[in-house]
C-alpha cells in the first residue's frame, strides 16, 4: 500500500513497487515457507537489540568480534529502507533482508563476510538521483540485492544443520567461498549503477555473469562428483536400490497386499512423522516365508510419501553373502544412502574418507562415528532394516540392534525424529528386541493378501489348462486355506500347480497335498518331483545341476559365470560357449525356484529353499564344485601368453570365482562331513595339476591357522602336502588381506596370470568402442558388464569391476596411496600419500589456512533468547548507530511499524545485578626463561619450577618436588601395588638394591642403568647383574 503523503505515482514509484515483486519471487525460491515466515517477522530493531545483547554477552565471556565490521552495512540497508518508505510499504520486503542475520552475526568469518557486503552499497542520495533519471536501473538494484539473499541462503542453510558447531572446521570454506563469489557480483552491479551504466551495458554484463554463473555452477557440480566418486569407492556400498526396486515390482503385480500393517496401531504410532511414540523403534517379525521382506519394501515406499519428505534408509540382509550379513557392510550402504539424500554431509564424510588411510572403510570405530554423526544431523530419517536373523553370527545380530537402539533411545533433542523398523523371524534370539512395540506378522493378517495374489494364479491356471471359474475359486480356497499364512508356501504350491500340463495332473497334486507336514518343505520336494519328471532328460539334468551350484554358490553367481561354468569342456580342455550354453533361461529351466535378477545375479526365490532341497548332497555339491574351479584354473588358456581370441571365445567369465572361493568350497565340503573316497580322489589329483602349472616357488611361506591345521591332515598321504597346505593359506591370506602380497608370499602365479588376461580383455574392449556393438554385445553375454576391475584380490572391484578404465584406475591408486587432501584441485588429492604423517606435513606446508577456522557460532535457539531475555549488563565496544528501542523485544508483530528514531543507538538490555567490568586478554611471561602463557594458572604452576618458593617433600623418603602433582606422582613409587622394586639377594646371600619401587619392569632397568642403580647392583657378579638390568 502506497503511503499517505507521499509520491504515488510516477517513475520513481513505478521503480519501488517493481522491487517487491522481484525480491518475493526470490524468496519463494530460496526458502522453505517455515523461515519465509520467520524471516518476514523480523524487525529491523530486532536485529538492533540482538547485536547490543549479543556484543554485551561476548565482551562478558571474554572474546569480542569487532561489530564495528557491520557498520558500513547497516548505514547502506538503512539508507535503502529509508528510500523504499518514501514509496510504498516495505515492511515485507525489510523483513526479507533481516532474517537470516540472525544466525551469522556473531563471529569472526560471517562479520568479515557482511563488512565487505556492507562496503559494496551504494549511498542513497546516489541510487535516488540514478533511478530518478533512469527509472530502468532499478533492475540492478533487484539483482544486486538478490545476490545478498542467495548470501543468506548459503549461510542459513549451513547454520541450520543441527551438528554444524562440529562441521564447521572442516566444511566452511566451500559455502564461504560462494558467498564471496556473490559479493563479488553485487559489487560489480551495483558500481555500473553509480557510474550511470547504460540499460545495453547492464545487459551485456549479465549475459557475461550469466555465463560466468552457469560456469561457476559446473565447476562446483564437477567438484562434488570427483568428492561423491571418491566416498562411494571408500564406502564399498551395497548397491539395495536394486532389491528395493526389485521387492516393488513383485508388489506391483499385486497392489492390494500388505496394506493391513498401515492400519495397525502400533505401526502409525511408529510412522507418525510429529507424534511418534517414543522410542519409535518397532520390531516386524514372522515366520520364515510369511512375506516381511516384502513388507519392509512397502513402508520404505510409504515413507517416501510423507512431505516433507525424511531421509529414507534401507538395509535388507542376506545370509551366507559377506557384503549382506554384517554391521560394516551395513553402516557403509546406510552412509551411502545418507550422502545421496543430504549432500551437506559431502565435505564431513569426504574429510573423514582423505584422512582415513583406508582404501575401503573397514574401521568400526569409525563408521560408528560417521554413521552417529550423520544420522544425528538429519532432521528426519526412517531405518528400514530387513532380514536380521541373516546376520552371520548371533553376535553381530545383537550389536547391530543395540547399535540403533542406543542412538535412537538416547536422542536428544527431538527424540521423535529417528524412526526404526527391525524386521526378522521371531526365534529365540527375541530379546534384543525385549520391550519395544511388535507386530506379527501371522495368519489373521496374510490370509487375504494370500486370497488376491491367488486370484491372478488362478488366472495363469485356467488360461493354460480351459479351467472353469468356479473350479479355480475352489482352488483359490484351497491353496488359501492350505498356505496358513505363510506367503512362501502359497507361491510353492502356484508354481507347481501351473506347471502341470494336464487337468488330471492338476488333480492328483491337489489330492495328495498332505495337510500335517511341513509345508514349506512338502511344496519345494513337490517342485522338485515336477523338475525330475521333465520328459526332456537335458532339461531336468541341467535344472538340477544350476539349482546345486546355486544351493552352494558362495555369492550370487552371474548369468555369465553360470554360463561359463556350463561351457567347461573338461575332455577338450576348452570352453565352447557358443556350443554348451544353455539356451532356455533359468527361471524357465527350474519351474520359477530361481531368479534372474536386474544386475545379471542368479539367485533362488527365498533362502529357505537352500536348506529345503533334498536334490542337493551339500558335502558332495561343495568337494564338486571345488574340483571344478581347480579343473577350470588347469586349462591351457590359462598358461600364457593368453591371445585375444580366447577372450574373444569367452574362456574367462568364470575366473574370478574360480580363484577366490576353490578353497571355500573345499572347507566348507570338509566341514560338512564329505565321505565321498571318489571325490575327495579327483580333487587330490587336480592339485596335483594345478602346482604343476600354476607352482610359484614362494620365498616367505604363509602361516596356516592353528584351527585349520588339523582339518588338512587329509593330505599327509600326498607327497605333495606341504606346498598344497602352502597354497590355501597363501589363497585364503591374498583374499582377505587389505594390503598387497609381497611376491615371494604367493604360492600360485594367479596374480601375474590375471594381470595378463585383463589386459588383454581391456585391449579389446578399448578397440571395439565406438566400432562394433556386436562385439561389445558378445564381450557383455560372456563377461557382463563393468570390465575394468581392480587387480587386489581382496577388494570388491576385483569381481564387479568399474564401467571406465578411469575410474578404476582412480580406485586403484586409493589402495596404494590412500590419504588424500581434502582440496580436489591439488595434486595431493589426484596422486594421494602413503603416510598420514606425509599428508598431515602437506596440509601445513600448502594448505595452513584450512586449519584457522573461528568456532563458537550462537544456535538458533540462543539468537531467540538473546532477543528476548535479558543479558547481563558489560561495557561493549561501540556499535554502529542502530535505531532500538532499550528495552527486552517482544514478539515481533505481524507487520512492524518503520523505525523512526534515527538518533537512538541500541543497549544491551542489563540485569539488575552489578557486575564487573571483564578485563582485557593478557599474556603472562616467566622472567626466568621467557616462555609466554595466555592462562595465569598455566604460569604460575610454571615459575614453580624455577624457584624454592614452596616445595613438596615426601614424608617416605628425601625426595622434595617442586610441584604437588609431582609430589602424588612421586609417592606412588612408594605403593604397595608397585610390584617392581629394587632389591634383593645375591647368589652369595648378600642383600642389594635401594628399596626404590617403580610403576613399571622398564623403568626399573632404566634405574639400573643410571649411575645410581649402577651402584644398588655393585653387589652383585656380573653375571647377575646382566641378568638383572639388560643388556
Amino acid at each position: 500500500m502506497p503511503l499517505i503523503g507521499v509520491e504515488t505515482e510516477g517513475p520513481i514509484f513505478r521503480v519501488a513497487e517493481g522491487l517487491i515483486p522481484a525480491f518475493e519471487a526470490i524468496i519463494d525460491n530460496n526458502f522453505n515457507p517455515k523461515d519465509k515466515r520467520v524471516f518476514q517477522d523480523t524487525t529491523l530493531a530486532d536485529l538492533k537489540q540482538f547485536l547490543a545483547n549479543l556484543q554485551a554477552r561476548q565482551v562478558a565471556e571474554g572474546h569480542q568480534q569487532g561489530f564495528k565490521r557491520l557498520a558500513p552495512l547497516i548505514d547502506a540497508l538503512e539508507q535503502f529502507r529509508q528510500f523504499v518508505d518514501e514509496f510504498c510499504d516495505s515492511t515485507i520486503f525489510m523483513a526479507f533482508v533481516w532474517r537470516a542475520s540472525l544466525h551469522k552475526d556473531a563471529l569472526n568469518e560471517v562479520l568479515n563476510m557482511y563488512k565487505q557486503i556492507g562496503l559494496v552499497q551504494p549511498l542513497h542520495s546516489q541510487y535516488e538521483e540514478l533511478i530518478r533519471k533512469q527509472p530502468e536501473m532499478y533492475m540492478i538494484l533487484s539483482v544486486a540485492y538478490s545476490d545478498m539473499i542467495r548470501i543468506h541462503k548459503l549461510t542459513l542453510t549451513f547454520f541450520e544443520q543441527r551438528r554444524w558447531e562440529d562441521l564447521f572446521v572442516t566444511t566452511w570454506t566451500r559455502p564461504k567461498s560462494r558467498c564471496y563469489t556473490h559479493i563479488t557480483k553485487m559489487a560489480n552491479r551495483l558500481d555500473l549503477m553509480t557510474h550511470r551504466g547504460t540499460a545495453s551495458q547492464f545487459a551485456t554484463f549479465q549475459f557475461s555473469g550469466a555465463m560466468e554463473e552457469e560456469e561457476i555452477r559446473t565447476k562446483l557440480e564437477n567438484e562434488d562428483l570427483k568428492r561423491k566418486q571418491a566416498i562411494y569407492t571408500w564406502l564399498k556400498a551395497v548397491n539395495m536400490q536394486n532389491e528395493q526396486d526389485y521387492f516393488a515390482k513383485i508388489r506391483k503385480e499385486y497392489p492390494s497386499t500388505g496394506h493391513w500393517l498401515l492400519g495397525q496401531t502400533a505401526f502409525n504410532e511408529w510412522f507418525d512423522p510429529q507424534f511418534a511414540t517414543l522410542p519409535p523403534l518397532l520390531w516386524l517379525h514372522g515366520n520364515p516365508g510369511a512375506g516381511k521382506t516384502i513388507l519392509a519394501s512397502m513402508v520404505v515406499e510409504e515413507a517416501k510419501k510423507l512431505s516433507p519428505t525424511p531421509t529414507i534408509l534401507f538395509f535388507y540382509c542376506k545370509q551366507d553373502e559377506g557384503d549382506r550379513d554384517n554391521f560394516i557392510s551395513m553402516a557403509r550402504t546406510l552412509l551411502s544412502q545418507l550422502l545421496m539424500q543430504n549432500p551437506s554431509l559431502l565435505d564431513y564424510i569426504y574429510n573423514k574418507c582423505c584422512n582415513s588411510g583406508e582404501a575401503f572403510l573397514s574401521s568400526r570405530v569409525i563408521i560408528e562415528e560417521i554413521l552417529s554423526f550423520s544420522l544425528e544431523n538429519c532432521n528426519s530419517a526412517y531405518i528400514v532394516l530387513d532380514g536380521l536373523d541373516e546376520c552371520c553370527s548371533r553376535d553381530e545380530r545383537r550389536n547391530i540392534v543395540e547399535f540403533f537402539r542406543n542412538l535412537i533411545e538416547n536422542l536428544d533433542p527431538d527424540p521423535d525424529r529417528l524412526h526404526c523398523l527391525f524386521v526378522s523371524r521371531k526365534d529365540s534370539a527375541r530379546k534384543d528386541f525385549y520391550g519395544l512395540a511388535n507386530i506379527e506378522v501371522g495368519r489373521e493378517f496374510n490370509e487375504d493378501d494370500i486370497d488376491a495374489f491367488s486370484q491372478v494364479q488362478s488366472q495363469k491356471l485356467g488360461a493354460k489348462l480351459g479351467i472353469s471359474g468356479i473350479r479355480l475359486q475352489e482352488i483359490v480356497n484351497f491353496v488359501s486355506a492350505f498356505a496358513e499364512g505363510i506367503f512362501l508356501v502359497a507361491e510353492l504350491v502356484w508354481i507347481n500347480l501351473c506347471g502341470q500340463t494336464s487337468i488330471d495332473g492338476l488333480e492328483q497334486e491337489m489330492d495328495t497335498l498332505p495337510t500335517d507336514l511341513d509345508k514349506l518343505e512338502e511344496a519345494y520336494s513337490r517342485i522338485m518331483r515336477t523338475i525330475r519328471s521333465t520328459p526332456v532328460r537335458a532339461e531336468r539334468d541341467e535344472a538340477i545341476m544350476l539349482l546345486r551350484w546355486l544351493v552352494c554358490a558362495k555369492r550370487p553367481l552371474r548369468l555369465h559365470e553360470v554360463q561359463t561354468m556350463k561351457s567347461i569342456n573338461l575332455h577338450q580342455r576348452t570352453i565352447e560357449f557358443d556350443r554348451r550354453r544353455f539356451r532356455v533361461e533359468p527361471k524357465d529351466l527350474c519351474e520359477s525356484l530361481v531368479d534372474v535378477r536386474p544386475d545379471g545375479s542368479i539367485e533362488l526365490v527365498h533362502s529357505t529353499a537352500k536348506f529345503k532341497s533334498e536334490a542337493v548332497d551339500i558335502a558332495a555339491e561343495e568337494v564338486g564344485l571345488s574340483t571344478l574351479c581347480v579343473d577350470y584354473l588347469n586349462l591351457p588358456c590359462f598358461i600364457g601368453p593368453f591371445p585375444k581370441q580366447a577372450v574373444i571365445d569367452g574362456n574367462y567369465g568364470f575366473m574370478e570365482y574360480a580363484i577366490l572361493n576353490w578353497v571355500r568350497h573345499f572347507e566348507a565340503g570338509l566341514s560338512s562331513g564329505s565321505g565321498r573316497v571318489d571325490l575327495m580322489d579327483e580333487f587330490f589329483e587336480s592339485m596335483e595339476t594345478l602346482l604343476e602349472t600354476h607352482w610359484n616357488n614362494p620365498t616367505i611361506a604363509v602361516k596356516l591357522p592353528k584351527r585349520k591345521q588339523g582339518t588338512l591332515n587329509i593330505f599327509e598321504s600326498s607327497p605333495k602336502q606341504k606346498e598344497i597346505q602352502q597354497v590355501i593359506a597363501s589363497t585364503q591370506e591374498q583374499a582377505r588381506r587389505l594390503g598387497d602380497m609381497r611376491p615371494g608370499e604367493c604360492a600360485l602365479d594367479f596374480t601375474e596370470v590375471v594381470a595378463g588376461i585383463r589386459k588383454q580383455l581391456e585391449s579389446v574392449v578399448i578397440d571395439i568402442e565406438n566400432t562394433d556393438t556386436s562385439i561389445d554385445e558378445d564381450l557383455k553375454l560372456k563377461y557382463g558388464t563393468n570390465l575394468f576391475k581392480c587387480s587386489r584380490f581382496s577388494c570388491k572391484y576385483f569381481t564387479y569391476g568399474f564401467a571406465t578404465k578411469g575410474e578404476r584406475d582412480g580406485h586403484v591408486e586409493r589402495h596404494e596411496r590412500p590419504f588424500r587432501c581434502t582440496d580436489i584441485h591439488c595434486t595431493g588429492f589426484i596422486i594421494g600419500f602413503a603416510l598420514k604423517s606425509h599428508l598431515a606435513k602437506h596440509l601445513r606446508e600448502t594448505h595452513s589456512e584450512l586449519t584457522d577456522q573461528d568456532q563458537l557460532f550462537p544456535t538458533e535457539e540462543e539468537v531467540e533468547q538473546s532477543l528476548r531475555s535479558p543479558e547481563p549488563s558489560h561495557e561493549p565496544e561501540e556499535l554502529p548507530p542502530v535505531i532500538a528501542e532499550p528495552l527486552p523485544v517482544a514478539e515481533p508483530e505481524p507487520e512492524p511499524e518503520p523505525e523512526t528514531h534515527a538518533d537512538t543507538t541500541a543497549q544491551p538490555i542489563r540485569s539488575a545485578r552489578p557486575t564487573k567490568r571483564m578485563r582485557a586478554s593478557q599474556e603472562y611471561e616467566c622472567a626466568f626463561c621467557g616462555k609466554n602463557f595466555s592462562k595465569k594458572f598455566n604460569w604460575e604452576s610454571h615459575l614453580k619450577t624455577h624457584g624454592p618458593s614452596e616445595k613438596y617433600p615426601c614424608d617416605m623418603c628425601n625426595t622434595v618436588c617442586a610441584r604437588k602433582g609431582d609430589l602424588e606422582r612421586h609417592k606412588k613409587k612408594h605403593s604397595d601395588g608397585n610390584a617392581f622394586i629394587c632389591r634383593g639377594v645375591s647368589v652369595s646371600g648378600q642383600a642389594w638394591g635401594c628399596g626404590t619401587s617403580f610403576l613399571r619392569a622398564d623403568i626399573l632397568r632404566n634405574h639400573h642403568k643410571s649411575k645410581k642403580g649402577k651402584k644398588c647392583l655393585a653387589a652383585l657378579s656380573e653375571e647377575e647383574q646382566v641378568q638383572i638390568a639388560g643388556p
